[in-house]
C-alpha cells in the first residue's frame, strides 16, 4: 500500500471509530452494515460507472474547475457512503431527503438503505450543471466547484436501475424547493446538504430541515468545513457533531 494509501487507511479508521462511539454504539453493527454493502456489489458498480465519467470528461476543465464526480473513487473513498447507509439502516429510516445528486454516488448509497429498510423514499433536489453546456452568469453560484454531469446522462444516472423505484428527484434550487417539499413529507428521518456550500444556502437548508426531521432523526452535511453555517447551527442546537468523513458530518436531533 502507498504512503498516501495507508494515510487514507489510518483516517478511515480514525473517523469509523469516532462515529461507532458518537452514534451506532458498537463496532459489530458497523461491520454488519458494511458486509451489506459488499454483498450488494454496489461499490463495484460505482467504479464502473465512475470509469464511464473519467473516459468522458478527463483533462477537460469547466469554469476554470477539473470536473469530479462529487466522490473521490476506489474503496477508502466509499467510507462515507458507507457511513450514509449505516445511518439510514440504524434509525430504520423510510423517508430521507437530499439537496445535490450529480451523478448520485452518495443517493445509491442511501436508496441501498431504504432497499434494505423494506421501502420508504429517498426526495432528492437538484440544480445539475452538464458538461459542454453553455450557462448564463449567475446560473451556479460563485463557489460551486466541477462537480457535473457528463452530457448525454441525467442527474443520479449512477444510481443502479433497481433501486430507482424509491427515488423522487426533483430539479431547481433548493431554495424554491425545500420549503414545500417539507411542507408536504412533514416528517422526516434524515436530511442530506450537498448542494451550494454557500453560509446563506446552509443555514437556510438547515433551518428547515430541523424542524421537519423526527426527534433522533439525523442532519447531515458536506463540505462543512467552507463557512461556520454547519458549526453556528450545531452550538445554537446543542448538538455535538458526529464526523463522517474529512469534510461531512451530521447532527442527530
Amino acid at each position: 500500500m502507498t504512503t498516501a494509501g495507508t494515510a487514507q487507511g489510518a483516517a478511515d479508521a480514525h473517523i469509523d471509530q469516532r462515529f461507532v462511539a458518537g452514534f451506532l454504539g458498537d463496532r459489530a453493527a458497523l461491520e454488519r452494515y458494511e458486509q451489506e454493502v459488499r454483498a450488494s456489489r454496489l461499490v463495484e458498480h460505482l467504479e464502473r460507472q465512475a470509469e464511464v465519467f473519467w473516459s468522458t470528461v478527463q483533462g477537460v476543465t469547466t469554469r476554470g474547475h477539473r470536473y469530479n464526480t462529487g466522490r473521490v473513487t476506489g474503496r477508502a473513498g466509499y467510507g462515507e457512503g458507507i457511513r450514509l447507509y449505516a445511518i439510514l439502516r440504524h434509525l430504520r429510516a423510510t423517508v430521507a431527503v437530499e439537496t445535490g445528486v450529480c451523478n448520485g454516488v452518495s443517493s445509491a448509497f442511501l436508496l441501498l438503505a431504504l432497499e434494505r429498510n423494506g421501502g420508504g423514499t429517498l426526495h432528492s433536489i437538484d440544480l445539475p450543471e452538464f458538461t459542454g453546456e453553455e450557462y448564463d452568469a449567475g446560473a451556479f453560484w460563485e463557489g460551486k466547484g466541477g462537480a457535473v454531469v457528463p452530457e448525454g446522462k441525467e442527474p443520479g444516472w449512477m444510481i443502479p436501475e433497481h433501486l430507482r423505484g424509491n427515488w423522487e428527484l426533483i430539479l431547481g434550487r433548493t431554495q424554491d424547493e425545500l420549503p414545500p417539499l417539507l411542507e408536504r413529507l412533514r416528517s422526516i428521518d434524515a436530511f442530506v446538504h450537498d448542494s451550494e456550500h454557500s453560509y446563506e444556502c446552509m443555514s437556510f437548508e438547515f433551518g428547515h430541515a430541523w424542524r421537519t426531521l423526527r426527534p433522533g432523526g439525523a442532519l447531515i452535511a458536506d463540505d462543512v468545513n467552507v463557512n461556520a453555517a454547519f458549526a453556528e447551527f450545531a452550538a445554537e442546537q446543542a448538538r455535538e457533531p458526529v464526523p463522517l468523513g474529512a469534510k461531512m458530518s451530521f447532527l442527530v436531533k
